[in-house]
């Protein structure tokens, strides 16, 4: 057994932790580019009070507020000039996934000159310095170094990380995720368990990461229903919140597996698909297929989550498990197939090999192996 373990990030936790982000912002720069996407964050005020306590530390604003929730190269490059030109010495990502994603690739792209599609093959060594600030519960983006984007003319959405993208500083203020509407807490929330699931039972997965997704299955357990159900509550809001990040520290270290390989073809083709929707419709069937090489990890995290072994066999016990997701995904209205997402049938086999030409990474790392003939009967049967 050997590892590595290496993650740089100064974490602050708390409600209200987001009035502290003039403060942090100025010891990197006087002028910080928001990245943010195009409505959540103006409509619940955050965008605003933001620009506030930046100025009100001293630190001026520009905004970049076209990010999507597919996040396109187009988009990065974009973002990237207008920082090169403005002089900005930080930049700010502000929301769910798609603009911290999009924030550490911005970053890389700043200090460069070439485009961000460039660096899958041109490793970085140098990026703007990046303050993340999350308002979902779901890609713990805002802790790793992982940045996932689409190429608009290919459909390809890889995912790229190196050393330099690491944000200097997450903000993770749960009062700003009560603003989030029940389909993203959901959406967001399952992301989160799927995570915990690919880290804690992947190839790469080490005692480090593993302590990570025993914690954060211990939340998800109480807390991703809770705050689908009720999302005033603050104690299931603040709890997500904390699982989000312990799940993004655990794929840091162990990455993911043929879930998300799977999922990423899905919403590259497919840009209106949410991620954490793709991968509801892929989870059960992955499960299936995984289920005796993780036999020992599911019993454990179905322990974990709370299902009663009531005499079950060792089989019957780790089945139990993927039952008891089944019963997550109706709980929080996510028990969907790809057709519901309205993926087309004649597109599985592309998107089979996709997953290997983008995702290849993640594919090799799951517990089970998994070639292109098995990731399209996959893909078929979660249509």
């Amino acid at each position: 057994m050997s590892f590595d373990v290496f993650n740089p990030v100064r974490i602050h936790f708390g409600n209200n932790a987001t009035l502290t982000a003039g403060k942090i912002a100025k010891k990197y720069s006087n002028l910080a580019m928001i990245i943010t996407g195009k409505t959540s964050m103006q409509k619940s005020g955050t965008l605003d009070r933001l620009v506030k306590i930046l100025k009100d530390a001293g630190v001026n604003s520009i905004i970049y507020d076209k990010i999507t929730p597919n996040p396109t190269i187009d988009e990065i490059d974009e973002a990237a000039g207008i920082a090169r030109e403005k002089g900005a010495g930080l930049i700010i990502g502000l929301g769910g996934g798609s603009p911290l994603d999009s924030a550490k690739a911005i970053a890389v792209a700043a200090k460069g000159n070439i485009p961000v599609w460039d660096y899958l093959k041109t490793p970085a060594a140098t990026a703007l310095p990046v303050i993340t600030i999350v308002s979902t519960s779901g890609t713990g983006s805002e802790v790793n170094r992982y940045s996932v984007m689409t190429n608009p003319k290919t459909k390809e959405k890889p995912g790229f990380g190196y050393e330099c993208m690491y944000p200097k500083e997450a903000i993770i203020d749960p009062e700003i995720m009560t603003s989030m509407p029940p389909y993203v807490t959901a959406a967001t929330g399952f992301d989160v368990f799927v995570h915990v699931l690919e880290a804690f039972t992947g190839k790469m997965r080490n005692a480090f990461s593993s302590a990570y997704c025993m914690q954060a299955f211990y939340l998800l357990k109480d807390n991703l229903i809770k705050a689908y159900n009720e999302p005033n509550n603050p104690e299931a809001r603040g709890n997500m919140a904390l699982a989000s990040a312990l799940a993004g520290l655990a794929i840091d270290l162990s990455g993911v597996g043929i879930i998300h390989a799977l999922e990423h073809p899905v919403s590259g083709n497919y840009p209106n698909v949410a991620h954490g929707a793709g991968l509801a419709a892929l989870t059960v069937e992955s499960m299936k297929y995984n289920l005796e090489a993780c036999k020992r990890d599911f019993m454990l995290i179905a322990h974990h989550l709370g299902v009663k072994r009531a005499g079950k066999s060792d089989d019957e016990y780790a089945y139990s498990l993927i039952e008891k997701i089944q019963e997550m995904l109706r709980a929080i209205n996510l028990n969907i197939r790809l057709k519901d997402l309205g993926v087309e049938k004649d597109r599985l086999p592309r998107m089979a090999k996709e997953a290997f030409a983008t995702m290849g990474f993640a594919a090799k790392n799951n517990p089970k192996d998994v070639d292109e003939k098995a990731a399209l009967r996959l893909l078929e049967l979660s249509y």
